[in-house]
């Protein structure tokens, strides 16, 4: 079943220098609970209900001048509309959220919640349990990442700038860190910036191998921490880069042999294809020259793998 059901015929979408009583207000007059925030060229970010009150309300900032960019969540992980409901359940539990923008060509068309997918029933007690559970695990200033409770009180001393800051940081890192521990569970690479400097790699060569569209696409659903170092990268499509340039990238900055080097690259394909949606690994895999789509088999076979 695909995300076609939950697309809107309007979108309350703000601009990221809009203020956050402009978008209570949206929130208000259209009766919802979040906003997304669009840049012009790509969505930039999600602003909602909880966000204000507690960036806004609890920070005591002045609503009728804080931007958007300063309060909204900027590691969202959009689904394209051709995506299936397992796509948007998965992408809830592995970024701890309960709100997913539908896109369609990088426009956003619509947005699927928790609350939508269990009114609709097409979901069970246990898949939405297991979003709220990833959820109350994500780390925060007094609870680290894994525990469902504080471990401490809060200090309500601490300057509401650097509130904001951990928050979105702690996110920020939470995503990033589950793409690294899938990297690792994969690869067999043990040591995290090894697995990482290995994700780099491969990345930026898959990125620099397909339009500079597409690859944009790719990053806009990988976590926020790697978007600035992917950025040099969007000026493909290079063919000059295949399967063996790239293992030969990895052996050559890991000192492993070109089977090891293999092994890795296969290994952090398939990690990547489990952390962004089915439809965003086909129209990706269907900008690769044959001799490359193997890095990511077709969908069904897989996940049947």
């Amino acid at each position: 079943m695909s995300l076609e059901k939950y697309r809107r015929s309007r979108m309350i979408v703000l601009s990221p220098r809009s203020t956050a009583y402009e978008a209570v207000r949206a929130m208000v007059d259209n009766h919802v609970g979040a906003i997304l925030v669009h840049d012009t060229q790509q969505l930039a970010g999600i602003v909602t209900d909880r966000d204000i009150a507690i960036e806004v309300v609890a920070g005591e900032l002045d609503a009728r001048s804080t931007p958007l960019h300063d309060i909204m969540s900027d590691d969202v992980a959009a689904l394209e509309v051709s995506a299936s409901v397992e796509d948007a359940v998965r992408t809830m539990r592995e970024r701890a959220c309960r709100r997913v923008p539908i896109t369609e060509n990088g426009r956003p068309v619509g947005l699927v919640t928790l609350d939508d997918l269990l009114a609709d029933g097409v979901i069970d007690a246990q898949a939405a349990g297991a979003v709220v559970r990833a959820q109350l695990e994500v780390a925060a200033r007094f609870k680290p990442e894994g525990a469902t409770h504080p471990g401490e009180p809060a200090r309500p001393e601490i300057s509401r700038p650097v509130r904001s800051i951990t928050r979105r940081k702690a996110r920020a890192d939470n995503a990033y860190g589950r793409l690294l521990r899938a990297v690792e569970r994969h690869s067999g690479l043990q040591q995290r910036d090894r697995a990482e400097l290995a994700l780099q790699i491969v990345l930026g060569h898959l990125c620099r191998r397909v339009t500079p569209q597409e690859a944009r696409h790719l990053i806009a659903q990988l976590p926020s921490r790697l978007h600035p170092s992917l950025d040099p990268f969007l000026d493909g499509p290079d063919k000059r880069i295949t399967t063996d340039t790239i293992e030969e990238a990895v052996a050559r900055e890991l000192q492993m042999d070109r089977e090891a080097a293999s092994f890795v690259l296969q290994s952090i394909c398939e990690a990547v294809a489990d952390s962004v949606s089915a439809g965003e690994i086909e129209g990706f895999r269907g900008q690769l020259p044959l001799e490359m789509k193997d890095l990511f088999p077709p969908t069904p076979l897989r996940r049947a793998g």
